[in-house]
């Protein structure tokens, strides 16, 4: 029994050194470099969940600067920025270990194209700002959340996107690099435009707050905090 236990603590403290040690090496690498050495991960679960593994690069970029340290002022964590909430929903253990990450966000996409039709445009909305703020804003039903807080008080329907200025530019943004392939040769090789994936429609942006003659934003720089923000 005392075997047993010993053999467990050494194992704890195995991976909890290896850890601090992955994340301390996190910090001393370019973008570039965090990018290629997750690349695996992103390739491994677009192929597994059907989900296009440039919007998984797209998103982990836009989150966090693929970097597997990422912690939000809110609370969010590693590099696709999971709240606890939304990490124990689809069983992710370690929001910092870039493999589980990577394939709890691509279960999610995949969840949120499917709950939305494949409308891109809902699906990133959802994923920054909550599904049930987007609903809300798609029925116009206002959403009273378990801290009392009410979202879309008055009422609004904008077709789903939030009138949030993060949650805007957020889902601009992706769509942009998605589409433009603004990313090319500024952050990865890999990045470049694609066309849709058969859950994805990307013409789709039906609400008032995505107007088509607002600029589309440019790649962000790597000290840019993360647009995640927490409303669901």
């Amino acid at each position: 029994m005392l075997q047993k236990i010993f053999f467990s603590i050494v194992v704890l403290l195995f991976v909890s050194v290896n850890g601090a040690s992955q994340i301390a090496r996190d910090a001393d690498l370019s973008v570039r470099e965090r990018a290629e050495r997750i690349e695996p991960f992103i390739r491994a679960s677009a192929a597994r969940y059907g989900i296009d593994p440039q919007l998984l690069r797209i998103l982990c970029f836009i989150e966090s600067r693929y970097r597997i340290d990422a912690v939000s002022p809110k609370g969010a964590r590693g590099p696709m920025q999971f709240m606890p909430d939304t990490a124990k929903r689809f069983g992710l253990k370690n929001p910092h270990d870039p493999q589980q990450a990577i394939d709890a966000a691509a279960r999610y996409l995949r969840e949120l194209l499917r709950k939305f039709g494949g409308r891109l445009a809902l699906a990133l909305a959802a994923y920054n700002a909550g599904e049930g703020t987007v609903q809300s804003f798609r029925t116009g039903r206002p959403l009273v959340l378990a801290s009392g807080k009410i979202v879309n008080a008055r009422g609004r329907i904008t077709g789903g996107i939030p009138p949030y200025r993060e949650t805007q530019d957020y889902v601009r943004s992706a769509i942009a690099f998605l589409t433009n392939g603004q990313m090319t040769n500024a952050t990865l090789p890999v990045l470049a435009p694609r066309t849709s994936s058969p859950l994805i429609n990307t013409q789709t942006l039906s609400a008032d707050s995505l107007n088509k003659n607002r600029r589309l934003l440019s790649p962000p720089s790597e000290n840019t905090n993360s647009l995640f923000i927490e409303v669901q």
